[in-house]
């Protein structure tokens, strides 16, 4: 789950700054995963309008880690972009 203001208002900050959810990344991997959530991803969010950052903001807390880990694991093996 990314730290971004919107979820520390809904989740607080002790969800978000624990080790559940951080995870070490190396520097192009991190890249490409924020590049990722940038763009807008029809495929994904079901949307024209959204960035996958943006839809991901609307889900619970449990979707967002999933889905984090999801794309680390697309974007390491090269199915997403």
């Amino acid at each position: 789950m990314e730290q971004t203001p919107g979820n520390a208002k809904r989740f607080g900050g002790e969800a978000l700054h624990n080790t559940e959810n951080v995870i070490a990344l190396d520097k192009a991997v991190h890249t490409r995963v924020s590049a990722l959530f940038s763009r807008k991803v029809l495929r994904i969010t079901g949307s024209r309008i959204l960035t996958v950052r943006q839809w991901l903001s609307t889900q619970s807390y449990e979707a967002q880690r999933e889905f984090g880990l999801l794309a680390i694991q697309n974007v390491r093996s090269g199915i997403w972009p």
